[in-house]
This record gives structure tokens, sequence and C-alpha cells, in this order.
């Protein structure tokens, strides 16, 4: 008598979904690989990056990539990895209508890069532009970690609005504000404390930028009484050499 047969049970094994599952992930990476094989867009290869060590559950520390959640890179270290930015493509609009500049426009490529604010607030007195002794420490102190660097600072005056000018030193809160944010300059500058005078800016705010709004006591307004010291990731070289530009 013949034997009966056995046969295999109806569908695939249940390891075929496994082996298959692997090798789509496999596909997929490699896919990856070859997509990035040429970088030519640093911002969509930046997230990119991001988003995998996310996935992968990675707070920062990672291998070397350069990224803002890595709180490893100290703050010069993020001014370099910042620097590739400044990159862009040429691109056509899609519009009909050309406008003034044309279908490809020169822009010019904007050198500030990120700004930090450092030292907290330098204030003063009502209507005053005067350095006070604390002040004049705070100062030493900013200078001590700035000094010997080649970064843009900018040295941002600020007023109150409730400040009166009697027009003869100040003849508006424009004026004040510019000569807060001079003061400090002259201070940082001179032979004292040694920051070479072509890295500083001076920029006057008058009372366009307050911190505080609708108070109206000398004390609760101090805030507004400022300068603000920015450190730029430019550096003094990108304003002595020639500008680049890029076309849209």
């Amino acid at each position: 008598m013949a034997k009966k047969c056995k046969c295999p049970p109806a569908g695939a094994p249940e390891w075929v979904m496994t082996y298959g599952d692997m090798m789509s992930l496999l596909l997929t990476f490699f896919i990856l690989l070859a997509a990035l094989s040429e970088l030519k867009k640093e911002d969509e290869f930046k997230a990119i990056v991001k988003e995998v060590k996310q996935s992968f559950g990675m707070a920062g520390g990672g291998g070397r990539t350069a990224s803002p959640d890595d709180p490893k890179l100290t703050m010069m270290e993020r001014l370099k990895a910042m620097m590739i930015q400044m990159n862009r493509e040429r691109q056509k609009s899609n519009a009909d209508d050309p406008g003034i500049d044309g279908k490809e426009t020169t822009v010019t490529v904007v050198r500030e890069g990120k700004k930090f604010v450092i030292g907290g607030r330098i204030t003063f007195e009502p209507g005053s532009a005067d350095l006070s002794d604390s002040v004049k420490r705070q100062l030493v102190i900013v200078a001590q970690r700035m000094r010997g660097l080649n970064n843009k600072l900018e040295l941002r005056g600020h007023a109150s609005s409730m400040e009166e000018t009697d027009g003869l030193r100040y003849a508006d809160l424009w004026d004040l504000s510019y000569a807060r944010a001079k003061a400090v300059k002259d201070f940082l500058t001179s032979r004292e404390l040694g920051i070479r005078a072509d890295r500083v800016r001076v920029i006057a705010n008058a009372d366009r930028e307050p911190l505080v709004q609708r108070v109206y006591t000398t004390q609760q307004q101090e805030p507004n009484r400022r300068v603000e010291i920015v450190v730029s990731e430019a550096l003094v070289e990108d304003f002595t050499r020639p500008e680049q530009s890029a076309s849209r």
C-alpha cells in the first residue's frame, strides 16, 4: 500500500516575513548611502543626521558631525561649524513676471551668521552714558573672554522712553543710546583692556527695543537703559576681503 503524502502547510514559512523585512531595511539603508554620496546641500545633510540620531536615541556626542544638539561643542566650534550655512545654491524663480531684477537675481551672501549676547546687561543711570565702577568690572571680565579672538563685536546702545534729554549733551534718545554704546567701545578698546577697534561696531537703537514695557518707575525701566555686547561668528577678515555673491 502506498504511503500517504504529507503536504506542507499552506502559505509561506514564518521566517520568510522576517527575512523580507530585513532585506527591505538593508535596501533602504544602501539607497540612503547612495543618495548622500555627494553632499551638495549641507542643510539637508544636517537635517538627516539629526533625524537619524533622534531615531537611535542619541542626544549628542555621537561622532564628530557638528549639530546644534551636541553639548560637547564649544561656542567657537559651533561658530566654525555654522560657517557652512553661508553657501547657497543657484535657483530660478518660477514666476512668469521677471520683476525688477529679472528671473535670476544676484544677491549678496550675508556674512554675519549666528550671534550671541555675552556679558549680561550693561546698564546706566537715567540720562547718563557714564560707566559706573561695577560696569567697568563687568567689562573687564568680558574683555578677558574676548581678547585674542577675531570675531566681530556689536555694541548695541538702548534708552528708555521715559528718559529725558536736555538737548545740550544729548540731542535725543538716539544720541543718548549711541553715546552709551560708544562709551563701552572706548573702554573695551582702551590700552588697559586691549580689544582691537576694528572688531567693534557701534549701533544706536534709542527706545525702539525695550526689554520691559508698561512699567513707569525709574527702577523698573533700568533694563531698557542698557548696552548689549553681541559676538558674531563673522570674522574681521570677512569684511576686508572682496564680497561674495550668489545668484538666485
